[in-house]
């Protein structure tokens, strides 16, 4: 990736970005913001601990509070809510306990399920990919969608914007 600073951030290496650590480097809940050359955008990223390992590039996970002594932010699997989770994606593989930079907001690699581009995408309970919010072609934004598709796949990675800030409902799980 190529990231270059917004506003002098100086005090991040825009390297530690796209890798993790067994040590944490910065206060956990640092939100900064990049201009991602790479992607032709600007990029927001969140420090946090991760609950889980994390092998795929672009798994979704929730963001919350932990419970303090180095975890006071930490990465959850998506469970069915009906009101704001803010949700990251991994950049890098992780291992759990791990700190690292969630991506929340830009133009993000996430795994996902059969998309086509322009659908608009969210994440399931469990979830570990995004998939289509609502049925295939799905053009309508909802308090669900996370993001927009700009590439398709059936079943492997996209590339998807999501807007800074962006907090979603979690849809149950298939068959819950």
């Amino acid at each position: 990736m190529a990231y270059k600073a917004i506003n002098n951030i100086q005090a991040v290496d825009l390297d530690s970005l796209d890798a993790s650590s067994s040590t944490k480097e910065y206060p956990l809940g640092t939100v900064i913001e990049v201009n991602d050359t790479s992607k032709g955008g600007v990029s927001q990223f969140m420090y946090v601990k991760a609950h889980a390992a994390f092998a795929t590039v672009g798994t979704p996970f929730a963001i919350e509070c932990g419970s303090g002594g180095d975890a006071e932010v930490v990465t959850a699997a998506p469970t069915e809510q009906v009101s704001g989770v803010k949700i990251g994606f991994n950049t890098t593989a992780i291992t759990s306990g791990e700190y690292f930079w969630a991506q929340t907001a830009g133009v993000i690699t996430a795994a996902a399920g059969t998309v086509a581009a322009g659908d608009h995408v969210e994440v399931l309970a469990a979830g570990t990919t995004v998939v289509v919010d609502g049925t295939t072609g799905s053009t309508a934004h909802s308090t669900k969608s996370i993001g927009i598709a700009k590439t398709a796949t059936s079943g492997g990675q996209i590339t998807m914007a999501v807007v800074p800030e962006r907090v979603v409902e979690v849809a149950a799980a298939p068959g819950v």
